[in-house]
């Protein structure tokens, strides 16, 4: 790990994450909280679109936005628009076209990078110190490219990576993996064989918006009581150091 990163016990801890934070699911946002917070209270990263398809975060989403800041204890940049443009692919048509970073070049990857990182700065006061490519494909967003952007880490499905090349393994659960619900609860089994046999990774619960319309809320709920029933505590990538610039070498 970094100098700047604390040493992390991965035997007791674990992190919850909300994804696809716009304001489009402003009362999923609230469900979760509300069924969250009571378990872990704040401690709890949100992955907000800026864009989310081609709309702009804006002053009348402030107060939504306010929420978000309050609620959860991290915030990371999650893709811009969140959709992928033009054609699609094989993942696109797994994901229902959600797999944004898939569909761009350097150009445009460097573009909407930039174009979150000033309405993250504009509407949530600070830019973004870390990263999740929607559906986890990070196409041209390289953790080199990020950094050029002022952001330092980028989670993935199975791993944290730095800017200066430190990884943390994961183990997740995702339920939202497709339109398809057979993928769905695959998406919570492999995420149980992970928790099993991975044992030097960290857990991460990732919720998403589109998990309460699909019936997952308790067994989102009964996992993360499970995780802490074993003597696990929520932490933040952020509290731990990762998204901190790193240090300069010295001369």
């Amino acid at each position: 790990m970094p100098e700047n990163t604390q040493q992390l016990d991965v035997s007791r801890s674990f992190c919850v994450m909300l994804h696809d934070v716009a304001p489009i699911y402003a009362s999923h946002v609230a469900r979760f909280t509300q069924a969250m917070a009571p378990l872990v209270g704040n401690a709890m990263s949100a992955a907000v679109v800026p864009c989310w398809g081609g709309e702009s975060l804006g002053y009348k989403d402030r107060p939504f936005l306010e929420r978000v800041r309050a609620e959860y204890a991290n915030v990371l940049l999650h893709g811009h628009e969140h959709f992928r443009p033009g054609h699609r692919g094989f993942v696109s048509k797994i994901a229902d076209g959600k797999d944004e970073m898939n569909g761009l070049d350097p150009a445009e990857t460097d573009r909407r990078l930039a174009a979150g990182q000033e309405i993250f700065q504009r509407w949530l006061g600070q830019p973004a110190c870390g990263f999740i490519a929607p559906t986890y494909q990070i196409g041209c967003a390289t953790p080199e490219r990020l950094a050029k952007f002022g952001i330092h880490y980028t989670v993935g499905y199975g791993q944290v990576i730095t800017s200066t090349d430190q990884r943390l393994p994961l183990s997740t659960w995702v339920w939202d993996v497709s339109p398809i619900r057979l993928l769905c609860r695959a998406g919570y089994r492999l995420g149980e064989l992970q928790y099993r046999f991975r044992k030097k990774a960290l857990p991460c619960v990732v919720l998403h918006p589109l998990d309460l319309e699909r019936g997952f809320l308790p067994q989102i709920e009964q996992t993360v009581q499970r995780l802490l029933h074993a003597g696990r505590q929520p932490v933040l990538l952020e509290s731990l150091g990762y998204g901190a610039k790193p240090s300069p070498v010295p001369a």
